[in-house]
């Protein structure tokens, strides 16, 4: 694991130690995990996954996706490498619905094919390089099995002042950056097929009422129609991937 990674590992033991609720055990605002679950519960809504389809939620921290897809009938299991966030998801699983693991993403404990879906949101950002975490997650679905990848937007406005801060300050970025066309291309090597990309539109922590705003049908169809706008106001963006 390299220092970056060891780095990423201990916020996260320290995120888990010292809060309680979901969002801050995994490092988000509470916008930021509010809209990602309200994109996840779309796409399970809009059939993503089969009926009973058996399910890893890679980089569970508090085990927020563990709990909503027990909550719909799939059989599922948590992997974290931080022990704090897996004490804090089985204390959030009162029905005690999932199963928790610990693991590293470079190294999944499972056999191959295991899992028929697989999600990894909040995961490339703290890793030096996703390539392997991606092959690992082709190794263990089966043909036909669906990932959702998460990377987060090199070319945001705020991604882009972040960067230009640290530049300025000669201090290394404490997030990983990847486009989704070169995280697209990286699951295609391996097997993972990409069928559909999505953003995730947040608004900035200073300015939490746009929430409300940029979950609209007309602001959503202007960020599409206008060219360059989405890559400029998008904080990350999802890859569906299915192997093949």
């Amino acid at each position: 694991m390299s220092g970056f990674e060891r780095q990423w590992q201990g916020r996260f033991e320290r995120f888990a130690t010292r809060h309680q609720p979901d969002h801050l055990v995994s490092g988000w605002s509470a916008a930021g995990l509010r809209r990602r679950v309200a994109t996840f519960e779309a796409l399970l809504d809009r059939g993503l996954l089969g009926e009973g389809t058996r399910a890893l939620e890679l980089g569970c921290g508090a085990g927020t996706y563990v709990r909503l897809l027990a909550k719909r009938g799939y059989p599922v299991v948590g992997l974290d490498y931080s022990l704090p966030s897996l004490h804090r998801a089985v204390a959030a699983d009162l029905s005690q619905a999932g199963r928790y693991v610990a693991g590293d993403a470079s190294r999944l404990p499972f056999q191959d094919r295991s899992f028929r879906a697989v999600t990894c949101i909040g995961v490339l950002q703290a890793l030096e390089g996703p390539e392997t975490a991606l092959g690992e997650i082709a190794r263990i679905l089966e043909p036909g099995g669906v990932a959702v990848v998460e990377t987060l937007n090199p070319w945001g406005v705020l991604a882009t002042l972040r960067r230009i801060s640290a530049l300025v300050r000669r201090q290394p970025t404490r997030l990983r950056y990847g486009s989704p066309r070169e995280v697209e291309r990286s699951m295609a090597s391996r097997g993972l097929r990409p069928v559909r990309r999505l953003s995730i539109l947040l608004p900035p922590r200073s300015l939490p009422g746009l929430e409300r705003a940029l979950g609209r049908p007309w602001v959503i169809g202007a960020l599409h129609a206008v060219p360059g706008l989405r890559a400029l106001t998008s904080q990350a963006y999802w890859i569906v991937g299915v192997k093949a």
